[in-house]
């Protein structure tokens, strides 16, 4: 508190007990006394302008005297009263513990020094400090007390404000943070410690960045001199807590100078939850826009100055603009449909919170029927409109009515029958037909009628279940007798657009006559059905022998066209082959007699000389034994083929002997060995041979190797398709990998065994293979999977009945999609 300099006025009136002259009390103060030595002069001046309210009092505290500034603060109004009073009775207020006080005092001789509320003459309350000490009188004992009261009422006041403002700041709700320029907390309030999780001392040690990593020392610096050029500023930002979590806070900062010092008094408020009520907010809004936006109808908000707040993306497609270039825009300002206009200012102005309208809009060109439901909200100063086109509905409506009169009349005249609709309640609500007069029923007697009130008992008893079907969405067909007629009766239900039933149609039809044809057809149809299974079981006899026959012509064929091309070949081929020997023979013996000619005319004549070198004697001598080697390799070879020509037909074998299976599977590879090579951008098919220890098999061998030649022909079918499938993928895709050509391998593998008494003959590919519906067909007559013109669908039946039939042996096949197929002979050894 700052002290303030007042002359005060010390009154000092001798007490008679101290110096027993009574006569000394008249005068009125001892700086007036001519009497007195010097010394006391001085120390009353001193006492009388000493700069605080100090008074003097006997050991019965009765003033002696006092100082101006006690005169002031203090007396009552009449000053000259108080010498000689009570101090008790200048403060009647002072409690008991006052007097025990000075009491203590004034035996012990103690100063003492408290502080106290005391109520001044004049009533006014203050707070007064004393300090009390005991004065010493000539004869050494204590005469009385000096009194000195200062004055704390407005220190007081102060410190309780400064305490109060302390305490309000601890217990801010909101974190309170001051800042050093340096970025250092030199002041943290307990929200502080709570919004972060330290402790005051721990997050007075810490630095600004340490808590909001956005401000770097470079950002710390140009933060701080933009809040002291600004004096205070809001912003928002992210603080970290003790345990490294972020917390959205809003930050507002004011510049502060004390002691010469400066500091950023920051306020600080965790905004968590209303980030996340904006967050929720936004969230809403775009849920509520998509919802709006979903809507199949036309959705506008309009405040109440006829203004647009917003569309949904439907009413802006069906006027192509943005869904934003609406906003406050007038509700007229596209000019398609002033009615509304009309339409919306009249709904503002009338006190219906609600309304539907129907008007129409004209978009894209067309003019379209819209029904518009209105809501005001915000007390009326704004609504939302819903247009929901209607156009086809209204085109149905009367589509409908028309529809409804030509139904009835369709109805009215149904041959041979009647139609009734009904209700929920099995209420008919339309009876029409030619055929009600003649049951004894009429649309008057059904119309209007429940089922029990317009049908007999009998007839309704087998109706009611039908029309209940029908109510829960079921149809029902089913022949019902009515007298000596028969009805065949449909029951339906008439649903809604949400597929709702909403009522029942019942169409019967009088049947009797065709009832009574069917009966007569049917019977005809159980005599012809005996006589189709008879005319079927001989065709399948039919069937089975022209396949017999097909197989049977065909060997015959193709064995008579092979022995006779082998026959033909073999006559020259055989006279080639035996003059060959001979052939060579005599060439060796020409080519050894010119070489003999040679040694021993080494000097021909110029003419042979000349002949010599024109025919190239040593090249023709050198080459020609190599000619007639290759022509014995061809000629051999040509006795190959036609050996196994003959051993393919087998036509002079009719009854069955003993044969080596494996040369007539090496005949038919032969046959085949022009489809095997490689041709028109397509390998070559590599053919495995796995043969075991067969012994030989008593069989028809030419038949045998007509199977051969059809398992062996279907593979290489089968892989020739791949390889062209292959070859058109790599002509779409030049990139392609994979089964493309080059990387695709056909492969025919046969593999022969003995397992028991049987031979055993595989014979597989890795072709596209078959699935498993396929293989149910494949021994079946005329069934084939190649393209029409490729195939008889002969070839695996004829097998079949080879292997089976006529061996006694199986034939099974093993397949699936992508991997191949594997047929499966076997053959029983005698």
């Amino acid at each position: 508190m700052q002290q303030i300099s007042v002359h005060h006025s010390l009154k000092v009136q001798p007490n008679p007990t101290l110096n027993g002259n009574p006569k000394t009390s008249r005068s009125p103060s001892l700086k007036h006394s001519p009497t007195l030595p010097q010394s006391e002069g001085i120390l009353s001046q001193f006492v009388e302008y000493v700069p605080a309210a100090v008074a003097m009092v006997d050991r019965q505290m009765r003033y002696l005297a006092w100082s101006r500034r006690w005169d002031r603060e203090y007396s009552s109004s009449d000053r000259t009263c108080a010498i000689g009073r009570s101090h008790y009775e200048l403060f009647p207020h002072l409690c008991e513990s006052w007097q025990q006080r000075y009491q203590h005092c004034i035996e012990t001789g103690e100063p003492l020094c408290h502080e106290d509320c005391l109520i001044k003459p004049n009533g006014q309350l203050e707070w007064v400090k004393w300090e009390i000490q005991p004065w010493i009188a000539a004869d050494g004992e204590i005469g009385g007390l000096m009194l000195s009261a200062e004055l704390l009422t407005e220190r007081k006041q102060l410190a309780d404000a400064l305490q109060l403002t302390q305490f309000a700041m601890d217990k801010a709700a909101d974190a309170v943070l001051w800042m050093t320029p340096d970025a250092h907390l030199s002041y943290v309030n307990e929200a502080a410690c709570q919004l972060l999780g330290y402790t005051p001392e721990e997050l007075r040690a810490l630095t600004v960045s340490q808590i909001d990593p956005a401000f770097s020392p470079p950002i710390w610096t140009e933060h701080w001199r933009a809040i002291k050029q600004f004096q205070t500023f809001t912003f928002e930002s992210n603080y970290f807590t003790k345990q490294n979590q972020s917390i959205p806070v809003e930050v507002r900062v004011n510049y502060l100078t004390f002691n010469d010092q400066e500091y950023h008094c920051a306020f600080v408020r965790d905004i968590s939850e209303r980030k996340q009520a904006e967050s929720d907010l936004q969230n809403a809004n775009e849920q509520l826009q998509a919802v709006l936006d979903a809507v199949p109808g036309l959705v506008s908000w309009v405040s109440s100055d006829l203004r647009y707040l917003g569309v949904n993306r439907h009413l802006a497609a069906a006027f192509q603009m943005p869904a934003d270039s609406f906003a406050d825009r007038p509700v007229g300002f596209l000019q398609t449909s002033p009615k509304f206009s009309e339409m919306v200012q009249d709904f503002f102005a009338r006190p219906e919170r609600t309304q539907s309208t129907e008007i129409t809009l004209e978009s894209q060109g067309e003019t379209r029927s819209y029904l518009v439901v209105s809501q005001k909200y915000q007390k009326g100063t704004k609504a939302v409109f819903i247009g929901i086109d209607i156009s086809d509905r209204k085109q149905m409506e009367v589509a409908l009515r028309r529809s409804e009169t030509l139904y009835r009349t369709l109805a009215k005249n149904f041959p041979n029958g009647t139609v009734c609709l009904f209700d929920q309640d099995l209420h008919h609500t339309l009876a029409e037909g030619t055929e009600l007069p003649k049951v004894g029923l009429s649309k008057e007697l059904i119309e209007g009628k429940t089922l029990a009130e317009a049908f007999p008992s009998d007839i309704a008893t087998r109706y009611e279940p039908l029309y209940r079907d029908a109510l829960a969405g079921k149809e029902s067909v089913t022949e019902v007798p009515f007298g000596s007629r028969l009805y065949l009766t449909h029951t339906l239900p008439l649903k809604n657009e949400q597929g709702e039933a909403i009522a029942g149609m019942i169409m019967t039809q009088n049947i009797t006559e065709r009832k009574q044809a069917e009966d007569a057809l049917r019977r005809s149809e159980e005599r012809f059905r005996q006589k189709a299974e008879e005319l079927k079981h001989t065709l399948q006899e039919l069937r089975q022998t022209q396949t017999q026959l097909i197989q049977t012509e065909k060997m015959s064929s193709l064995g008579q066209l092979v022995a006779g091309v082998a026959h033909e070949i073999n006559n020259p081929v055989s006279f080639i082959y035996g003059n060959i020997a001979h052939a060579r023979q005599y060439v060796r013996d020409l080519l050894e007699l010119v070489e003999l000619y040679g040694k021993e005319y080494q000097k021909p004549t110029p003419k042979i000389q000349e002949h010599i070198e024109g025919i190239g004697l040593n090249f023709l001598m050198e080459d020609f034994p190599k000619l007639m080697s290759s022509m014995q390799v061809g000629a051999d070879r040509i006795r190959e083929v036609v050996l196994s020509l003959r051993n393919f037909s087998r036509l002079d074998q009719a009854q069955k002997k003993s044969v080596n299976i494996h040369e007539g599977i090496d005949s038919t590879l032969l046959i085949l060995q022009n489809r095997l090579k490689a041709k028109a951008g397509m390998p070559s098919i590599e053919v495995i041979k796995e043969y075991g220890e067969l012994p030989n098999i008593e069989c028809y061998a030419g038949q045998l190797n007509q199977v051969f030649m059809n398992l062996l022909g279907n593979a290489i079918d089968v892989l020739e398709e791949e390889g062209h499938k292959q070859l058109k993928m790599c002509a779409r895709v030049p990139n392609l990998t994979g089964n493309a050509p080059g990387t695709f391998t056909p492969r025919i593998c046969i593999h022969t065994e003995r397992v028991g008494d049987c031979a055993l003959i595989r014979i597989s590919d890795n072709g596209r293979g078959m699935n498993a519906d396929t293989q149910q067909h494949i021994f079946e007559p005329f069934f084939t999977t190649k393209n029409p013109g490729k195939g008889t669908g002969l070839g695996l039946s004829i097998s079949y009945q080879i292997v089976v039939e006529k061996h006694g042996g199986k034939i099974d096949c093993k397949s699936n999609p992508g991997l191949g197929t594997e047929f499966m002979i076997t053959l029983p050894i005698p």
